[in-house]
């Protein structure tokens, strides 16, 4: 007798996104559409349950150091979800050892990080180059979905 086939999660990925991740076609199915707030989410789940806000190094350090009184306002709507958090395409290293185009400071940098999480309740993963944040925003989608009662037989 074969394995059921798992029911693909829908996921939801911002217009905004300009190079959207290449999620699993055997696991997920992606959908485009304007969120309120964050990046990704799973479809059933937009309205305050889940979501992740996607951001590259330079993009994450542009936004906490250069832009963070406007940042602020958007981890408040992060903050109002259930789960949500930040995922940085590179590695703490990275940031440590000043492999950005910035003038930040490193420690500031990773003050940011801890202020995201410790003032507003949103972690931030550093999940290294972009398959590696693939591969773990796939698995924390899968487990999210089966947490959230979204079905999933996976």
């Amino acid at each position: 007798m074969a394995a059921p086939t798992p029911t693909p999660i829908t996921v939801l990925i911002d217009t905004r996104e300009q190079r959207p991740w290449s999620l699993d076609p055997g696991l997920f199915v992606t959908e485009r559409t304007t969120l309120k707030t964050g990046d990704y989410t799973i479809k059933g789940l937009e309205d305050h349950q889940f979501v992740l806000e996607r951001k590259s190094l330079g993009d994450f350090i542009g936004t906490v150091i250069g832009d963070w009184l406007r940042f602020r306002h958007e981890l408040n709507r992060l903050a109002a979800f259930d789960y949500a958090a930040i995922i940085v395409e590179a590695d703490v290293e990275d940031v440590l050892a000043k492999r950005y185009e910035s003038e930040a400071n490193p420690a500031s940098v990773i003050g940011r990080a801890h202020a995201c999480y410790l003032d507003h309740g949103v972690p931030v993963f550093w999940w290294g180059k972009k398959s590696e944040c693939v591969t773990m925003v796939e698995s924390l989608l899968s487990q999210a979905a089966k947490k959230l009662g979204m079905g999933v037989t996976a």
